[in-house]
């Protein structure tokens, strides 16, 4: 299966917003959220670069703190879009949300080591159609990547449901991706497609 650049810098930034579990406040609640992210960002920062936590043990410890934060079903659905979660039966349905987040948690660590004390600022958040959306930039050495998270309410919580990197949605990546495989093959060729990219992610 297809990688592409953005997916890679998607992981790296989404440590960041990893730490940002906030709660449903009031009327100012997306500067709020916006304030959460920021005082959070430190932690996370200082997981990256402690040169004393072993590998795994940093991994383990991110995805213990991202795993609350975003909410890897719905993003599962999405990637694969209405009509052709429609194809799939119950069971299809569970062994793709299952294969999917394996798959996106395989890329999400293979990545976290790309982090190299990159340059993060964050924008001011923003409340639109009973949505947050908070922008942030990561400034390489070379270019800066603009960034945008999306979050819906989930209970007394906001979720991350997609990140756009410079305009292009993660979401509708993999959905171009799984569509391509769909229409010329079956349900069956997708979920080997994502078998094996998860298996490459974990070698």
């Amino acid at each position: 299966m297809r990688h592409y650049v953005m997916l890679g810098l998607a992981f790296i930034v989404l440590l960041f917003v990893a730490a940002a579990g906030f709660a449903v406040t009031d009327a100012d609640e997306a500067e709020e959220a916006g304030d959460m992210l920021k005082g959070k960002l430190d932690t996370v920062l200082e997981l990256l670069e402690d040169q004393n936590l072993p590998e795994t043990e940093m991994k383990k410890r991110i995805m213990d703190v991202i795993e609350p934060v975003i909410d890897f079903e719905i993003m599962a659905k999405l990637t694969l879009g209405r009509a052709n979660w429609g194809r799939l039966s119950e069971s299809e349905q569970e062994e793709f949300v299952s294969l999917f987040v394996g798959q996106l948690k395989a890329s999400y660590l293979d990545k976290t080591t790309l982090y190299s004390g990159q340059k993060v600022i964050l924008g001011k958040s923003r409340k639109q159609g009973g949505k947050i959306q908070v922008p942030m930039e990561l400034e390489t050495s070379d270019k800066t990547v603009t960034v945008l998270y999306r979050f819906y309410p989930k209970g007394e919580e906001w979720k991350v449901y997609d990140v756009v990197i410079n305009g292009v949605s993660l979401v509708k990546s993999y959905r171009s991706q799984f569509n391509e495989i769909l229409q010329s093959g079956s349900v069956e060729d997708l979920f080997e497609a994502l078998k094996k990219d998860t298996d490459l992610q974990a070698g």
